[in-house]
């Protein structure tokens, strides 16, 4: 493991994210690219931005693609049963 590896995982030890798991994962997979839920970059966005800005740094110098997983939409409910037609009113 190379020196910039190691200081960027001393530094996420302290990070309230789990960007850690992310860098070691990339570390062990040793693939070409991650898919990462775009629910979790904006969590990292928000909780820690200069450590996510970090492994972004570090994914993209070691060659890995960041593809963002578009979050999925709930499908809507099941249509409801019309309440039957009052006497004399006509759809």
């Amino acid at each position: 493991m190379d020196a910039l590896t190691e200081s960027l995982l001393r530094d996420l030890e302290s990070s309230p994210t789990d960007l850690k798991r992310l860098v070691v994962t990339a570390l062990w997979r040793s693939r070409p690219a991650v898919a990462i839920e775009a629910d979790a970059i904006a969590r990292w966005e928000r909780d820690d931005p200069r450590r996510w800005a970090s492994v972004q740094a570090w994914l993209l110098a070691q060659g890995i693609t960041i593809t963002v997983l578009k979050g999925r939409a709930t499908p809507p409910p099941p249509p409801q049963p019309l309440p039957p037609s009052a006497p004399g009113i006509h759809s």
